[in-house]
């Protein structure tokens, strides 16, 4: 019989559809691992979040939104982990029903190609809780591994692209131009120890 295993986040949000996600993940994991518990802790202020002492990982989710100097600052908050999609977290979403590998210039590029994947009327706003709520309640587990598989395939089909780009200066820390993120690595590790720990006898 596994473990009980038990992960808690203290974290900061960048925005609602990051938050509903994120707790929208939590009640993925309870659903199909019986032995697994993930909680995340919201913090209202990435200042504050990044001066509080504790035992518990501390993350910041938040987007790239076109504001280079905003997102570098936020990105380079000590002791947090930084998550991060870019240009935004509507990339995020839609690699759970899409390959879609293209760099976009406005940050609603994106709102288009959820509305039809998710089944959307034309005029629904993607920032709406309600309309959050209706994207989420479609994304299972099977779809968050998908989206993992296509971020992956972003990432290394970039790489050379984008290791030029670092080493030329043009970044003064580790991210690339869009489609680009790391999201998919935190939720890739976690239920990766997820199912190791559930694996257990």
């Amino acid at each position: 019989m596994p473990s009980k295993f038990i992960r808690n986040y203290v974290c900061y949000y960048d925005g609602q559809q990051e938050e509903m996600y994120f707790e929208h993940f939590s009640r993925i994991i309870k659903e199909n691992f019986n032995n697994a518990t993930i909680t995340f802790r919201k913090v209202n202020k990435l200042e504050v979040l990044g001066k509080m002492s504790t035992n518990i990982p501390k993350i910041a989710v938040f987007d790239h939104d076109n504001n280079q100097k905003e997102f570098e600052k936020k990105v380079k908050t000590n002791s947090v982990e930084s998550i991060y999609t870019n240009l935004n977290f509507d990339l995020w979403l839609l690699l759970h029903k899409k390959k879609f590998s293209c760099s976009i210039i406005n940050n609603d590029g994106y709102q288009d190609e959820i509305r039809k994947e998710f089944g959307l009327k034309s005029t629904d706003n993607i920032k709406n809780e309600t309309i959050i709520k209706k994207i989420l309640n479609q994304i299972k587990l099977k779809d968050v591994e998908y989206a993992i598989k296509n971020a992956n395939e972003i990432m290394n089909s970039k790489i050379e692209r984008d290791k030029k780009i670092i080493a030329k200066g043009k970044r003064k820390f580790y991210y690339y131009d869009n489609p680009s993120m790391n999201i998919h690595k935190f939720f890739e590790e976690l239920l990766e120890d997820i199912k190791k720990n559930n694996n257990e006898t």
